[in-house]
């Protein structure tokens, strides 16, 4: 039976994937929604509103966005927003669609795992370690489906989500059985304003643990917060024999802390792991660190998912030798000053997209880093290749969300892929001499 929802009437502010979720979660128990978009809406959408009932406003917030018991902002809308400040003006509870699926769920337990950096390959890392071992957990968040889309399935099972900051600006009551944070870089500071307000959204976590729970933490997390629940460095947790062995140190780390993240919700796994060939195939996730192919002795290296300076600092640690790196999109706000002494030690030459190439044009000026500018992911190709010598790779790494020219990471990801196709044919003239490229196909 599912439990009671306490709220008539819910205002669901911005109507993309998470808005929809919501809609498809709440309409059926007979709440009464209201959604508000700041853009306006493709016929789709209004369709989709239509066929749930759902009254709607678009291209901007009125008063009716606050015309309700309950207010469910889609993660992207900025705190400050005047219309959820007149909701805390008016004592509406404002709730992320995490905490509204906290409030509906009912899992055996939840492990939520949160980080500037790493969080997919965990939280896959966590799911397919506990599917390995006989358990049947569901798997969601910022990976794939919403967290509110797959309460239903929840009952009785493990719940391992992906929760952002974004999320996590927002939750009151949300507890996870164990709670994950991975690692802590300026990021999101477009969003959050200030690099304490990234901080403190994190932190909330950690914050209605009890005693019962676990909080496993990064050494640079844990020295900074002090949570009511049990915890574990999992940088000093022993992996299983076999697991591990010659891996890059990022993914080293994602798998310990997946680890201890298992252990502390079933502590039976440490004395029966699963092998390692089983979780495996969790470590190699699109767009990050992706080998795509090869030309005349050139690597090319799809991290789209290095959308800040600390993903791409790991990227270019992770690759051995030179590095063209194709560097930018929209910029976080700050923090990559931090790039600098990397991007002297190991790049060869910066190639610059999107809405941030002035941005990082003074940033790297200084540094007598060489640059150039692209207009598009075949131009950067081009350019990147050109600058390379055979043993390089060419690295889209861009340390920018791509919300400037695409729609997420992975769009820009399979641009960068299918530039790269093109690009290989002999007859596009990627190869200086004309020779054949050799390529190998995207890893999927």
């Amino acid at each position: 039976m599912e439990p009671p929802f306490p709220f008539r009437r819910v205002s669901v502010i911005g109507l993309a994937r998470t808005g929809k979720a919501v809609v498809e979660a709440l309409a059926p128990r007979g709440v009464s929604l209201f959604v508000s978009e700041a853009r306006s809406l493709a016929p789709d959408e209004r369709a989709f509103l239509s066929r749930y009932g759902v009254e709607w406003e678009e291209g901007g917030h009125t008063g009716r966005g606050v015309e309700a018991d309950l207010v469910v902002p889609s993660p992207g809308v900025p705190s400050q927003a005047a219309v959820l400040g007149e909701a805390r003006r008016r004592g509406i509870p404002i709730w992320s669609e995490i905490e509204l699926a906290f409030r509906l769920g009912r899992p055996e337990a939840l492990i939520a795992v949160t980080g500037t950096n790493g969080k997919t390959t965990t939280v896959a890392l966590v799911g397919a370690i506990l599917r390995a071992a006989g358990w049947d957990p569901v798997v969601a968040g910022n990976i794939g489906c919403p967290a509110i889309s797959t309460v239903g399935e929840v009952e009785g099972r493990p719940w391992v989500l992906e929760v952002s900051s974004y999320q996590l600006e927002w939750v009151e009551a949300f507890r996870p059985t164990v709670a994950v944070w991975l690692n802590f870089a300026p990021d999101h500071l477009d969003h959050h304003g200030t690099l304490a307000a990234y901080f403190a959204a994190k932190a909330k976590l950690l914050a209605r643990q009890a005693d019962e729970d676990a909080a496993v933490l990064a050494q640079e997390v844990l020295a900074q917060v002090s949570p009511r629940a049990r915890c574990v460095d999992y940088d000093r947790v022993a992996l299983p024999a076999g697991w591990g062995d010659g891996m890059p140190d990022h993914l080293r780390r994602d798998l310990a802390a997946a680890w201890a993240a298992a252990c502390a919700a079933y502590p039976g796994l440490a004395s029966s792991p699963p092998p390692s060939r089983a979780i495996a195939p969790a470590l190699h996730q699109p767009h990050r660190l992706q080998r795509v192919g090869e030309v005349q002795g050139i690597a090319f290296v799809d991290d789209s998912k290095g959308t800040n300076a600390h993903a791409t600092a790991a990227a270019l640690a992770a690759i051995p030798g030179r590095v063209v790196l194709i560097l930018g999109g929209r910029h976080k706000g700050g923090g990559y000053d931090a790039l600098v002494p990397i991007l002297r030690d190991k790049v060869r030459s910066c190639v610059l997209i999107g809405e941030s190439q002035a941005y990082f044009a003074a940033l790297l000026a200084p540094a007598a880093i060489p640059y150039e500018m692209a207009d598009d992911p075949t131009d950067a190709l081009r350019r990147a290749y050109r600058a390379a010598r055979p043993g390089d790779t060419v690295l889209l790494s861009p340390a920018c969300s791509s919300f400037d020219q695409f729609t997420n990471y992975a769009q820009r990801g399979d641009a960068f892929q299918r530039a790269f196709s093109a690009l290989a044919r002999p007859a596009a003239g990627l190869s200086p001499e004309g020779g054949t490229a050799n390529t190998s196909s995207p890893e999927r």
